[in-house]
């Protein structure tokens, strides 16, 4: 795999977010390849509780904003926000725990997949925001369902329509992470929360999670395609043109 690093240690999965030089963007490479590891994984005995987190600096900045210049037509963009919105479930209902490291900087759908682990460990150092609405854009359904899920409502729309950065303090005073924790600490920290859960049986924590899960995922059935078509929209609109190549413009 070329933009993911995994390996299994005593049924623990570590999966790593591997373009650090992009800080960990999503491009339709990696959400491929991420779909399908994820996939294949859900049948693998070995594996009891799955970590993952990005290599380098980041997290993930979210979707790579030359993926997004890309998208000439509306059903280029619906394909693509379905890719993203089918990944990020596949980490939501994945039948073993997960756990997202949050390190250096989580944006958009980036802090999104996080958001669609069970539980998350944030480096005391990082940021995370939702900046999607100022390039004229709007976060994955999926991604909307699970923030709304976790601080409610309110604390969602503050996030998404003024898409400003919040620090660990403040992520973890909303219920957003559940853990903040030194960045140098986060491994050693997210093995051992992994070995607790490990005590219970596979089973068990199988169907806690679907439990959990049950309304949330109903309301992302019935949204996202919904979602899908909008985000399909907005991408074709003059606005997020102007304001992605002007943000791509500013990078270099």
């Amino acid at each position: 795999m070329k933009n993911l690093k995994y390996q299994i240690q005593n049924g623990t999965g570590l999966l790593k977010f591997n373009r650090p030089e992009k800080y960990n963007a999503f491009n339709k490479e990696l959400l491929t390849e991420l779909r399908d590891l994820l996939q294949k994984e859900r049948s693998n005995s070995g594996l009891k509780v799955l970590i993952i987190t990005g290599e380098g600096k980041a997290f993930s900045s979210g979707v790579d904003l030359k993926t997004l210049t890309g998208l000439t037509s509306v059903e280029q963009a619906r394909k693509f926000a379905l890719l993203l919105e089918n990944t990020s479930e596949l980490i939501y209902n994945f039948n073993k725990p997960t756990i997202a490291l949050i390190n250096g900087i989580a944006l958009g759908g980036g802090f999104g997949y996080a958001t669609a682990a069970d539980i998350r460990i944030m480096s005391e150092t990082a940021k995370i925001g939702y900046p999607a609405v100022k390039l004229g854009a709007i976060l994955p359904a999926t991604c909307t369902m699970y923030l709304k899920a976790l601080v409610g409502e309110g604390r969602t729309k503050d996030l998404l329509l003024t898409g400003r950065m919040i620090e660990s303090r403040e992520a973890l005073e909303m219920g957003l992470v559940n853990y903040a924790v030194p960045e140098d600490q986060q491994e050693n920290f997210a093995f051992k929360l992994a070995g607790q859960i490990m005590e219970a049986p596979a089973l068990a924590l199988e169907y806690t999670k679907k439990t959990v899960n049950f309304t949330t995922k109903r309301e992302i059935e019935a949204a996202k395609l919904y979602a899908a078509d909008n985000f399909a929209f907005l991408s074709q609109t003059e606005e997020w043109q102007k304001r992605i190549v002007k943000k791509i413009t500013h990078k270099s």
